[in-house]
């Protein structure tokens, strides 16, 4: 396993959310309002209590609130401050990815079953303008998400999620929304997160098991357990995770 430490210079404040790849690219926002890249800081007039951070493109980027009381909570910005955009992301959300010029919006079931909106359909697509293009609940038939445990990005353009009540990995197509599902080993049952390579999903965390990663050969419907780290990772592309701190954040690659 190899790890790699980025520190950011944030001063005396610290970071409440941060977002990063496997390229050196971050994107991070602290609790005195800034907004940190590797290019830019600035400011940004908000309130805001549980913020996630997410790049769109090199010209924007989106801070949501995690909770909401059915108000407008999503927030889109250019690197000059200035709000583009501002949408009901939905309450209860757990992670968001940005993929495929699309939003992923997954939610806890706080959200799913609590007020109207996005959050009801447990994982929404969004646009670039804020406008929801695809929900789950709302849309795939018999599937039910009550809470989705984790969601990364696969391939050009799709996202693997693994999702309660079905306690599945399920790949999501974001070209044409289909869904399809994989009888999911009980090894990893209730995963916190989860990442992928050309031929192997990698998961991290489990019901039993927190610390232990797990590595699924799908062709082969093998499982390895292996390795030892604490809880808190977000898996990102090439079978790698994301954990950070008040002043940076760490790159994983478990496989190495």
């Amino acid at each position: 396993m190899t790890e790699h430490t980025t520190h950011i210079d944030v001063g005396q404040s610290k970071i409440l959310n941060l977002d990063a790849d496997d390229q050196g690219n971050f994107i991070a926002f602290t609790d005195n309002k800034t907004v940190i890249t590797n290019n830019h800081n600035l400011k940004i007039d908000i309130e805001i209590l549980f913020p996630i951070i997410r790049r769109l493109n090199n010209g924007t980027f989106l801070i949501a609130d995690s909770r909401t009381n059915n108000n407008v909570n999503g927030y889109i910005y250019n690197f000059s401050g200035q709000l583009i955009k501002s949408f009901l992301a939905g309450d209860g959300i757990e992670d968001i990815v940005v993929h495929y010029n699309k939003i992923l919006i997954t939610y806890f079931d706080e959200g799913v079953y609590g007020s109207d909106g996005p959050n009801g359909d447990g994982l929404a697509v969004f646009d670039f303008e804020g406008k929801q293009e695809f929900g789950v609940n709302s849309s795939a038939g018999d599937m039910v998400i009550a809470d989705c445990y984790c969601i990364c990005k696969h391939g050009t353009n799709s996202v693997l999620f693994y999702a309660f009540t079905d306690l599945k990995v399920f790949e999501l197509n974001l070209e044409t929304f289909k869904i399809e599902s994989f009888e999911t080993p009980n090894d990893f049952s209730g995963t916190s997160a989860i990442t992928s390579t050309a031929n192997k999903i990698i998961c991290h965390s489990s019901y039993h098991d927190k610390r232990s990663f797990f590595s699924w050969d799908r062709n082969k419907n093998e499982v390895i357990k292996f390795g030892d780290y604490s809880p808190g990772l977000t898996g990102i592309k090439n079978g790698k995770f994301l954990i950070f701190s008040d002043r940076g954040y760490t790159i994983i690659n478990p496989t190495e």
